[in-house]
């Protein structure tokens, strides 16, 4: 490991570190303790499969993305190398660390790498852009009910970069001026932009499927959403459903910049500054993060238990599987 990647790693525990030292400091720990103690467990019970459903959408989405690039593979393989991204990306440093490794696992088993990286790209675009329509759409629904500009004006800004940012990828001038730049180049780096060039266009013939995907988003971000109030619930601690909408998005967002060790501090911050002003105990609401997170992790172990079964077999192409099958028969005769 690079020096870089150790001070950027020593960074965010720094960073993690020291947001929860002064959080505990403020809040009270005996408090803590009896907002766990009272939970209900049959509302923890539903935020479980809340969180089964929202991996099963998050997975379903990803396979519809790739498929409108004409790549197909089993879905079941598919689905296995989702799970196991995301549970990697549980331990790595940086914001994109799963998308990274779901990109290159499925290029392992297709050799499609430029459609691979396209398709996580769409995914990951589009499901920030439904956390910010998400969040916006509540913002502006109860803005009788709670007034923030800042915040508004803050989840507006970044919708329309976001929209902006979609508009520029899918644009077919872009796309036009970057193919007759590289011409028909198939190799090297030029060939790479070529292919992604050209796989973004095939999304943007494909109207309907990115509405169907941005819409199996917000769906995952309800459900988020309704995973908090649940664990809130659990906990009695009184917070309207309203409020959830408005903060749950945009905590997500912050979870994911890439400043702390797995969300660690800043997720904690974040509920806390957010839910505490508008009436939520703060060490019920530091609580509330913490099952968040653990939440998260839970989520994500699906594809430890693969991981451990099977290991990276689930990445592994035809070839490579008839290969290794070779190499044990011809053992076997020995």
């Amino acid at each position: 490991m690079s020096l870089g990647r150790y001070l950027s790693r020593g960074f965010r525990l720094v960073i993690s570190a020291i947001l929860l030292a002064v959080l505990l400091t403020r809040l009270d720990l005996g408090d803590m303790g009896r907002f766990l103690g009272r939970a209900d467990l049959r509302l923890v019970a539903v935020t479980l499969v809340a969180v089964f459903f929202d991996r099963c959408l998050m997975a379903g989405r990803w396979i519809i993305l790739l498929e409108a690039l004409g790549i197909r593979a089993p879905r079941a393989r598919v689905v296995k190398i989702f799970f196991l991204s995301t549970f990697f990306g549980s331990f790595l440093p940086t914001g994109i660390g799963g998308e990274a490794v779901r990109a290159l696992s499925f290029s392992r088993l297709t050799s499609k790498g430029v459609e691979s990286v396209a398709s996580v790209a769409m995914d990951r675009l589009l499901g920030m852009l439904s956390m910010l329509l998400t969040g916006l759409g509540a913002f502006i629904l109860s803005y009788g009910v709670y007034r923030h500009p800042a915040l508004l004006g803050t989840v507006s800004a970044l919708s329309v970069v976001a929209v902006a940012l979609l508009v520029v990828l899918l644009s077919p001038s872009l796309h036009d001026w970057i193919l007759k730049r590289f011409g028909t180049c198939e190799r090297g780096w030029k060939g790479r932009v070529r292919r992604g060039i050209e796989a973004m266009g095939r999304y943007r013939a494909r109207p309907g499927v990115l509405a169907l995907v941005l819409l199996m988003s917000i769906g995952v971000q309800v459900l988020r959403v309704f995973q908090a109030y649940f664990l809130s619930e659990a906990m009695d601690l009184g917070t309207p459903l309203v409020y959830f909408f408005c903060f749950v998005p945009l905590i997500l967002i912050i979870t994911m910049l890439p400043i702390s060790v797995s969300g660690l501090g800043t997720t904690n911050l974040a509920y806390v500054a957010l839910f505490a002003p508008v009436g939520m105990d703060p060490d019920g609401a530091f609580v509330l993060s913490i099952l968040i997170l653990a939440l998260g992790v839970i989520g994500n172990l699906p594809g430890g238990l693969i991981y451990a079964i099977e290991g990276f077999s689930s990445t592994k192409s035809a070839e490579e599987h008839q290969g290794n099958h070779g190499k044990l028969r011809s053992a076997s005769l020995l």
